[in-house]
């Protein structure tokens, strides 16, 4: 599984979970990630990681260069609102991976976006209790902008 590497964290309620992550190659252990993460914290789209090979199953070792993008994790309550949901965050400038059984998404805010606008945005569907959002790897650049 060279295109893949497990990210071992610890879930809310605070037993060890993994969760499988698309990566890319940069060679000497050093990988891109190319997806964004459904419940790992502190990881970003593009983040450069390096990891240990143990007997071909990569598992995460340690961060090496962020990418300055930002995750941020949602599960839905009310899902007759994620496909307005959406087209509201991509028309933000972000991307995002959904796992519609679960009612959950994942976006991925560019490091060139403005978080501000976004998060006031999310925490007024919060407000509204039709969602939840975790921010799970705030950047430095998003971060300064609350």
């Amino acid at each position: 599984m060279k295109n893949k590497v497990i990210i071992t964290f610890y879930d809310v309620e605070n037993n060890i979970s993994e969760e499988n992550l698309w990566i890319e190659s940069h060679g000497n252990n050093l990988y891109q990630i190319k997806n964004i993460p459904f419940f790992a914290p502190n990881i970003a789209y593009d983040d450069i990681i390096k990891v240990e090979d143990d007997d071909g199953v990569l598992y995460f070792d340690e961060l090496v260069e962020t990418s300055e993008n930002s995750t941020i994790q949602i599960v839905f309550f009310k899902d007759e609102f994620v496909k307005s949901m959406i087209r509201e965050i991509e028309s933000f400038g972000c991307y995002w991976e959904g796992m519609y059984e679960q009612k959950i998404l994942a976006i991925d805010v560019p490091f060139n976006i403005k978080y501000d606008k976004i998060k006031e945005y999310l925490n007024t569907l919060f407000d509204a209790n039709i969602l939840d959002y975790k921010e799970a790897c705030l950047s430095k650049v998003h971060s300064q902008t609350n």
